[in-house]
C-alpha cells in the first residue's frame, strides 16, 4: 500500500537498515495535543529536536523548507545526501534540488511542528505546517550511521498522529526490537491487519472498530523512516514477518481468535501464520493476496516470449531483491512463496470462514504481457478461494491492487461477513442453503 506522495515535490530514497535496533533518541518526548505532534522532552513553546545524528541533517532540511531551498544548490545537495543515495534510482542532486523548490513553490515556507512519532537517532518523521496552518506534511529522513548524511527524504501530506491508546496499543519487544501495535474496539474475534503501516488501515479500523476488536501494525523496515516499529537485519521472508506477528500478539496478550486480513504480500504471510498457528486463526480475509505460486507460475505463463537460454538469468531477476528505492523491507518474496507453499502442503488450511477479494481493473500498460499477468493472477484468486470450502470470492470492479484505498466499504463489508461468520460457529463464510 503505497501513501500519497506531494506531487512533483517528492524526494524518497531507501536507506539499508541491517544492523540492531536502532536507539530511540527522544526517550522523553511526548504527545502534546495542542499541536496534535509528538515533542521532545515537554510541550514548550517551540519545538526541539533531538540529541541525535538525525537532528544535524534535520536542522538543515528545516532551513530549506522555511525558504532556503529558494537558492538551493546542487553542490550545497551533495554535501547533505550520500552518494548512494545520489546515484540511485531515478534521483541526482539535480532533480533533488528541482524537488525542494518545487515544494517551496507549491506550499510557500513550512514550520516546523513536532513529529509523527518518538524521533529515532538515524530516522525521524518531523511534521511542518503552511504558514495559515491549513496544511500538514511530514517529511521522513533518514541518515546512515556512518556519515551522517541523508540516505532518504520524502515529502508527504501528513497521515494521522496515532497515540498508542488502551490496554493492546503501542511498542512492544519481540526479542531486542521494537515493534508499534494499535487495537481499537472491543469483542472478539480480533481483526488483525497484514502488511502496510498502522495508518494505511487507520480510518477502516476505526470504523470496523464499532463491531469488534481490530488491530493494526508496523512491520519491521517496511516504510523505512514512516515506520514507527524499529529495524531489522535484511533481506527479510515471509517466515520473518510470521514470526514477528506472532510475538507481538503474544507481547501483547491481544486475545484470541483471530481473522487475519492480509492485503497484497500481507495475503501469503497470513496464509502461512494460519498454517502454522491453525489454533489461533477463525478467519481470513485475503485482498488481492499474493498466491504461494504467484511468481512461479507466471513466469511459466511469460517464457514463450523469451529465448530459452535466458530462462534461468530472467528467473533470477524476477525473484531479484527489489532496490531500497522500492522496498525498503529488502523482502526475497520467491524464497517467501516456497517456504508459504512448502507449509501449506504441510498442513492445510482447516475450514474456516474465508473470504477472497481480488481487483477488478488490471495495472500496468496495456499489452499481451499485461493480459497474461493478469489471466495468472485471475486464475490463482480463484484457486485461493477453493482453499476451504464454501470461500467467498468477490471482484472489486473499481480497483486496481490497492482495494482498501479504493474500495475500502467493500473491505469493511467483507470483514464483517468473516467476523460474523465466526461468531455464529460456521465453517464458511457463505451461510447455507
Amino acid at each position: 500500500m503505497r501513501r500519497l506522495a506531494v506531487a512533483s515535490a517528492v524526494l524518497s530514497l531507501g536507506a539499508v537498515l541491517v544492523g540492531p535496533a536502532e536507539a530511540t533518541a527522544g526517550q522523553d518526548a511526548r504527545y502534546c495535543q495542542g499541536r496534535n505532534a509528538y515533542e521532545v522532552t515537554t510541550c514548550g513553546a517551540r519545538p526541539r529536536l533531538p540529541d541525535a545524528p538525525v537532528s544535524d541533517q534535520l536542522r538543515w532540511v528545516r532551513r530549506q523548507l522555511a525558504g532556503d531551498a529558494a537558492t538551493l544548490s546542487e553542490r550545497e545537495v551533495r554535501a547533505h545526501f550520500s552518494r548512494p543515495m545520489l546515484a540511485g534510482f531515478q534521483t541526482s542532486a539535480t532533480e533533488l534540488v528541482a524537488a525542494m523548490k518545487a515544494t517551496l513553490h507549491r506550499f510557500g515556507p513550512l514550520h516546523f511542528l513536532g513529529f509523527s512519532y518518538p524521533p529515532r537517532s538515524l530516522q525521524a518523521m518531523p511534521i511542518f505546517t503552511t504558514r495559515d496552518g491549513s496544511r500538514r506534511l511530514e517529511v521522513p529522513i533518514s541518515v546512515t550511521g556512518r556519515t551522517g548524511r541523508i540516505n532518504s527524504l520524502a515529502v508527504t501530506l501528513a497521515s494521522p498522529v496515532i497515540v498508542p491508546r488502551g490496554r493492546y496499543s503501542g511498542w512492544y519487544d519481540v526479542g531486542g526490537r521494537r515493534l508499534f501495535l494499535r487495537c481499537t474496539g472491543h469483542g472478539s474475534p480480533t481483526v488483525v491487519f497484514e502488511n502496510g503501516l498502522t495508518t494505511d488501515w487507520y480510518r477502516l479500523q476505526n470504523r470496523l472498530a464499532r463491531t469488534t476488536r481490530t488491530c493494526s501494525y508496523d512491520p519491521a523496515r517496511q516504510a523505512g523512516p514512516s515506520s514507527r516499529s524499529d529495524g531489522a537485519s535484511a533481506p527479510r521472508t515471509g517466515l520473518d514477518r510470521v514470526r514477528d506477528l506472532h510475538r507481538l500478539l503474544g507481547v501483547a496478550g491481544v486475545p484470541g481468535p483471530y481473522v487475519l486480513a492480509g492485503h497484497s504480500n500481507g495475503g501469503l504471510f497470513s496464509l502461512d501464520y494460519a498454517s502454522r498457528h491453525p489454533g489461533q486463526v477463525a478467519g481470513m480475509v485475503l485482498i488481492d493476496g499474493v498466491h504461494p505460486r504467484y511468481h512461479r507460475r507466471t513466469f511459466d505463463a511469460l517464457k514463450h516470449l523469451i529465448p530459452p537460454e535466458q530462462w534461468t538469468a530472467a528467473y533470477q531477476q524476477l525473484c531479484a531483491l527489489r532496490p531500497l528505492q522500492e522496498d525498503w523491507e529488502q523482502m526475497d518474496i520467491c524464497r517467501s512463496e516456497r517456504r508459504a507453499q512448502a507449509q501449506l502442503a504441510k498442513r492445510p488450511l482447516p475450514a474456516m470462514p474465508l473470504a477472497v477479494l481480488s481487483h477488478g481493473i488490471p495495472e500496468g500498460a496495456p499489452g499481451p504481457e499485461r493480459d497474461i499477468r493478469e489471466r495468472v493472477w485471475s486464475r490463482l484468486q480463484r484457486e485461493l478461494a477453493a482453499l476451504v470450502p464454501g470461500a467467498e470470492h468477490v471482484i472489486a470492479r473499481r480497483s486496481p491492487h490497492d482495494i482498501p484505498r479504493t474500495q475500502p466499504g467493500l473491505v469493511q463489508t467483507e470483514v464483517l461477513k468473516v467476523v460474523s461468520a465466526v461468531r455464529q460457529g460456521r465453517s464458511t463464510a457463505q451461510p447455507a442453503g
